[in-house]
């Protein structure tokens, strides 16, 4: 197994880049990490075995960004992009903007199985990470999709 220190080399920025796309919000999200990383060094101080250390610091982050969400709900800022883009906007800006408030949208749970698939993991993994039964993995994804592509096409954006 490996020490804490290599696991946190290995996966500082990927957990880092999962928070971020969570919240958006940089200072919260660094707190929430390093909350991750402390509560994972504790675990390995203890004796607890962790198995899979990018699993489990997946879950742990999706949880405290979740617990974050629910309790500040009145404090997150929502960027919501104007429908008319300025000269300035490049094309990439304005899909960008789209897709991200689209995905506003969606529940944090369905916001994170998205942003988890995006980030290239298999089915597997994403039942581990999010306790969705292997089996359902398939169907409950192509739905959050199927609401993004519907979100989009109201913006006049197609996804596909």
């Amino acid at each position: 197994m490996k020490n804490f220190k290599e696991i946190y080399t290995d996966n500082y920025k990927v957990v880092f880049r999962l928070a971020l796309k969570t919240i958006n919000d940089n200072d919260i999200v660094s707190d929430i990490v390093q909350e991750t990383f402390i509560l994972l060094y504790e675990n390995m101080q203890s004796g607890k075995v962790i198995s899979y250390p990018k699993t489990w610091l997946y879950r742990v982050t999706l949880n405290k960004c979740f617990d974050y969400i629910k309790h500040n709900k009145k404090n997150i800022k929502v960027e919501l992009t104007s429908n008319i883009p300025s000269e300035n906007d490049s094309r990439e800006n304005i899909k960008s903007n789209l897709i991200n408030t689209a995905l506003s949208k969606l529940k944090p749970e369905e916001k994170s199985l998205v942003i988890l698939y995006s980030e290239g993991l298999s089915y597997k993994e994403l039942s581990e990470i999010t306790g969705i039964k292997f089996t359902s993995i398939g169907k409950t994804l192509s739905r959050i999709l199927q609401k993004l592509r519907t979100e989009l096409k109201n913006k006049e954006y197609e996804l596909f």
